[in-house]
């Protein structure tokens, strides 16, 4: 089965818009382990065998990825420590103690040795969805998550091995190559995303059918909301449909001024002797057939007046 895939990057962020993906320090490393050098919001991280996976100098991120010859440039302000562990590279902020996804210590906090560190140990209670609590170890010295670990699920994150105060050259964090930028992945992943659909429309005129699908449909267009009235002209607005089909509808005393009603889509507008009409379906065609339908159940035995007749 040929599965779609919609425009990602390859660390399964769906790019919606213009919006830039976040660069997930975690994301696209499938090692178990990973080597970090952290000074900041300066990070290098490679897998064991030396391969880089992200590199920041404090103002860009570099994402080296699988099957691709460039890294992708974003902003730091995009870098975000997820995922594969790295949510031990920095310190919970304020926010992740709010609610109850982890956040409330039960028992006795107690000291401990970590990596020859001193540290402190506590357990936190799961949240009602989740059965297992977790176990943490912290720093004492630095504030950082040493270990964290669910025993009953079999779970744990760690550092295997931490030095603190290490002074780095500057070119440890910094790519000096091409790149490609956001708005190159974008567009990247639009052309996939356009050829991809041309391949499967292919595939169904060849393999199904070519001939034009259009078909005569009932649709539910009740009011759902009326959003203006007036009790003395009888002038409204509304909204028409809630589900698939939706559209507006409205009436006003008859006028010769102009009606500006600013709706999208096809705009079908009639008068009757007091009144003048109009009403639009959004993304979808009006039959005359249909239109002459709902202009009898809105004003029953009251003929339209022909376009060409004044006030």
């Amino acid at each position: 089965m040929d599965q779609d895939n919609r425009p990602r990057n390859k660390v399964g962020w769906t790019t919606i818009g213009n919006q830039v993906p976040p660069t997930l320090a975690g994301g696209g490393v499938d090692a178990t382990e990973i080597r970090v050098w952290r000074d900041g919001m300066r990070v290098r991280i490679e897998e064991p065998d030396g391969t880089v996976v992200l590199l920041c100098d404090g103002t860009t991120c570099w994402r080296f990825r699988p099957n691709r010859d460039l890294p992708l440039a974003a902003p730091v302000e995009t870098l975000q420590f997820r995922g594969n562990g790295t949510d031990l590279l920095a310190r919970r902020p304020a926010a992740h103690w709010v609610g109850d996804d982890f956040t409330h210590p039960v028992g006795q906090i107690a000291t401990t040795l970590f990596l020859d560190r001193p540290a402190w140990t506590f357990e936190l209670a799961p949240p009602p969805h989740k059965s297992h609590p977790m176990q943490m170890v912290v720093d004492q010295a630095t504030g950082l998550v040493l270990q964290q670990r669910s025993d009953g699920a079999g779970l744990v994150e760690e550092w295997v091995e931490l030095t603190v105060g290490e002074v780095f050259d500057d070119a440890l964090f910094v790519w000096n190559g091409a790149a490609d930028s956001a708005e190159d992945e974008r567009r990247r992943q639009l052309a996939e995303h356009h050829d991809r659909r041309a391949q499967r429309l292919d595939w169904f005129r060849t393999h199904v059918t070519a001939e034009p699908l259009q078909v005569a449909v009932v649709a539910d267009v009740n009011v759902d909301y009326v959003h203006t009235f007036d009790e003395h002209t009888g002038a409204f607005e509304a909204s028409l449909g809630r589900q698939m089909i939706t559209g507006s509808l409205a009436r006003r005393p008859r006028s010769s001024q102009p009606w500006e009603l600013r709706w999208a889509g096809p705009v079908h507008r009639w008068s009757t002797a007091d009144f003048d009409w109009a009403v639009a379906l959004h993304d979808t065609e009006l039959p005359v057939e249909s239109l002459a339908t709902l202009q009898t159940r809105l004003h029953p035995g009251v003929p339209v007046l022909d376009p060409s007749d004044g006030i």
